[in-house]
């Protein structure tokens, strides 16, 4: 037997709980670094993301973290699909993406006996009567089983008998309840259940059938769905109490565990406490750069577990927030690390004066107004109507000078970019432009034709009025952009429905406070009755409603979105006005940045920045590829150098750094596929099938087309890409939260045959960008719409 079998097989044999935290680390630094060995030379794509993490923060001898989102985007499999014995999935609601999870037959064993060892630790080893609290149409598919399914099936291994207590609408089984008190009225018995279930479908159809239960002699164990509670206000104190109260239940115990993970579960002590069993461990990460916290200090939560044998699963960071309590010194006598967990990371932070009014529109609970009136009036105005103007030179004074709003950059810039002066600027550029064309806004019998020239009756710039009412669409991404869409349309003399993402975000939903409280103002009543900002979600009937009267749709989003949207039926002459998938790239000269001073490489840094991490680099005018024109690498580091000072002053959420991290990490795996020129099909990211052998043996020669990864905290990730007249007839990689891929140049001319048709902005640092756009029209490439210099990528007209 080697070594390595041998120190499983004695963990194996040993109580859950009784290794102390110094043996623990010895045999996890082994094991970790066998697992990494063994998965990447099984697994392409692990190999792919461990080749592009080297010298990565927190990566070291035991390999990389997987974030755990990354399994619902790649299929990461370590074995040959024919040994595949179960797929585990994710929970998750409806248009969600689900983890996928492969097991073979050890290690779906090696998960069954983990859980319930633990387990036993809890309640004891002797089989006992247990009461399932879901409905048995869970188990229906045994090859396919979600994370509800998957713990269902561990923890009845425990039992004796199995009852469950909801039939498949969910309703309480009322027959088989009490069968099971009879069951075991006797002598110890079990419950297991999702904690929202328990709450949504047992306690509450128990409160509300004025039922009680005598299940003192049960013992509960839960895990899962508490962000649902959290959001209804019940504690962890409260669960417990109404569950007591109603079925006397004595002992019950919180787990924390996924589905990526399954059988490795960390279960909650009489003390309160989670525990690390000798199958899994736990780190908690600071979000900024990955380095391991201190007890007590909050951070994301890391796994290591020896159980994962058919996929890479063995080393993971979750998207949850927890601390470490303490090591081998639990009251409960368990040894090892005992932690507490406070929930998954927020993905927006509610801050200011973000308390968005919401009003449901009759019973219609999904539909929202956040300001203005439902219906609105469809009015039209003259463009730059005074009214209008009058209007937003008091949005633009309070964005700047109200505390609450001038906290918010993004915001400040909108109020800077509404001012008067600015507003009375573009007025007077328009009023030209068309008196130089002989043309206006508004065509033949009112309506405008895109993409040609249209006259109208009058072509004095004074005369032009607005088509209706537009709707718009505004992207979830750019917490903004949905007003820039509105006060162009509204600067226009168009009435609007303004419709505004599901996802709550702090900028957002100040911005729409500060419109709501003018709009409320008895002077701006007709703006008000004229224009309504509301939520809905997709496929709601509203859509199809507003567009059969619209005049026009600005849709802002991705191709499906713009296509999709599109597709809905709208009224005769509806003009849509699509905003599909752009992106766009720097150009920077090397010898430019080794010339430049102190001050004016700050400078330049600063306004690179502002292009970029200023919108998360979500805007389709934010560089996220780079294309050094000469210079040498200490040109790169002076420069990269510079932006990551500037960098500091950017705030990173937990949640960038996790989402970050899985686009690096996807990325890796999915050039590295495209790179070997690989098959479409997803069984070639193992080398252990067939069908890819030959794929996989001639591709280990092949280079990736992504270098290691430079990262200066988690705020900057610098990816090489190497020669641009190299870069394989692919797209560009994406890159967002401060995420660049840079390439090199020998002129400018190289870069032609890589500029597709959805390349938007060129932003150039060092070089001449009306040059360079000419270059690019006489090469007739299809890309780059605009060149910008540094500062100014972002700039909306």
């Amino acid at each position: 037997m080697s070594d390595e079998n041998r120190n499983r097989e004695a963990y194996r044999e040993m109580p859950p709980f009784a290794e102390a935290q110094d043996g623990k680390d010895a045999f996890f630094h082994e094991e970790m670094m066998r697992l990494t060995e063994y998965h990447r030379g099984s697994c392409l794509a692990y190999d792919d993301i461990c080749n592009g993490l080297k010298g990565f923060a927190g990566t070291g001898e035991e390999g990389p973290y997987l974030p755990v989102s990354l399994f619902k985007v790649l299929e990461l499999r370590s074995v040959p699909a024919e040994d595949v014995v179960r797929q585990v999935t994710s929970s998750g609601t409806t248009g969600q993406q689900v983890s996928r999870i492969y097991l073979d037959a050890d290690t779906a064993e090696l998960q069954r006996w983990a859980l319930c060892t633990i387990t036993g630790d809890f309640i004891g080893t002797r089989r006992m009567p247990m009461l399932i609290i879901d409905s048995p149409d869970v188990l229906r598919d045994r090859s396919k089983f979600t994370a509800r399914g998957a713990g269902i099936l561990g923890f009845s291994m425990m039992s004796s008998k199995r009852f469950y207590a909801l039939d498949a609408n969910m309703d309480p089984d009322w027959e088989s309840i009490e069968a099971f008190k009879e069951a075991a009225k006797d002598g110890p018995s079990f419950a297991f259940g999702f904690t929202f279930m328990i709450w949504a479908y047992f306690y509450q159809a128990l409160k509300k059938a004025g039922r009680t239960l005598d299940l003192g002699n049960c013992y509960l164990i839960h895990g899962g769905g508490w962000k649902k509670l959290q959001d209804q206000k019940v504690s962890d104190e409260e669960f417990r109490r109404a569950l007591k109260e109603t079925c006397g239940i004595q002992h019950v115990s919180d787990y924390y565990g996924m589905a990526e993970q399954t059988g490795s579960i960390f279960m909650q002590c009489p003390e309160g406490h989670l525990h690390a069993s000798i199958y899994s461990d736990i780190d908690i990460l600071d979000p900024t750069d990955f380095s391991p916290c201190e007890t007590g200090e909050w951070g994301l939560i890391a796994l290591r577990s020896w159980i994962p044998g058919s996929y890479p699963g063995h080393r993971l960071l979750t998207e949850d927030r927890g601390r470490i309590l303490g090591v081998d010194d639990c009251p409960c006598g368990r040894k090892g690390k005992y932690f507490e967990i406070s929930g998954r990371i927020k993905k927006a932070e509610i801050r200011g004066c973000s308390d968005t009014f919401a009003a449901n529109i009759g019973q219609d609970s999904d539909l929202q107004i956040l300001a203005g009136t439902w219906s609105p009036e469809a009015v039209t105005r003259h463009a730059f109507d005074p009214l209008v103007m009058d209007y937003l030179e008091d949005l633009s004074k309070l964005f700047m000078k109200d505390p609450a709003y001038r906290q918010f950059p993004d915001i400040y810039a909108l109020g800077f970019w509404l001012r008067g002066a600015h507003m009375s600027q573009i007025q007077r550029r328009q009023e030209e432009a068309a008196n130089q064309e002989g043309q206006t806004i508004a065509g033949q019998d009112g309506q405008t034709v895109v993409g040609q020239e249209t006259v109208g009756q009058e072509a004095a710039g004074a005369d032009r009025s607005g088509l209706g009412t537009v709707l718009h669409i505004a992207p979830s991404n750019m917490p903004t952009m949905f007003a820039y869409s509105w006060i162009t349309a509204l600067l226009a003399g168009n009435s609007n429905v303004v419709r505004i993402s599901g996802r709550e975000n702090p900028i957002s939903d100040t911005i729409l406070q500060g419109i709501r409280q003018l709009l409320d103002q008895p002077a701006y009543e007709p703006l008000r009755r004229s224009n309504v900002f509301v939520r809905f979600p997709r496929g709601h009937k509203a859509l199809e409603e507003v567009s059969k009267t619209a005049a026009a749709r600005m849709i802002w989003g991705g191709d499906q979105t713009v296509h999709s949207i599109s597709q809905v039926p709208a009224a005769e002459g509806c003009v849509d006005i699509g905003f599909p998938d752009k992106y766009s790239i720097a150009i920077i000269d090397g010898e430019a940045i080794k010339a430049f001073t102190d001050d004016e490489l700050r400078m330049q840094a600063h306004l690179f920045c502002r292009d970029t991490y200023g919108a998360d680099q979500n805007a389709c005018s934010s560089p996220r590829s780079i294309f050094w024109l000469a210079g040498d690498d200490s040109a790169r580091q002076r420069w990269w150098d510079a932006v990551e000072k500037e960098a500091e002053r950017y705030e990173l959420q937990p949640w960038m750094a996790t989402e970050k991290y899985r686009l690096l990490c996807a990325n890796y795996a999915r050039y590295g596929e495209l790179a070997r020129g690989d098959a479409a099909s997803s069984d070639t990211a193992v080398r252990g099938d067939a069908a890819s052998s030959d794929t996989a043996a001639s591709g280990d020669a092949k280079a990736s087309a992504l270098g290691p990864v430079r990262a200066w905290t988690n705020r900057l990730y610098v990816i090489p890409c190497g020669e641009a007249s190299q870069w394989p007839s692919q797209p560009l990689p994406e890159g967002k939260l401060g995420m660049f891929y840079e390439f090199s140049l020998t002129d400018l001319q190289e870069l032609m045959p890589l500029l597709e048709e959805k390349l938007q902005t060129a932003v150039c640092i060092g070089t001449d960008p009306q040059e360079f756009l000419k270059q690019v029209r006489e090469s007739g490439a299809p890309g780059i719409d605009r060149a910008v210099c540094a500062g100014e990528a972002l700039e909306f007209d």
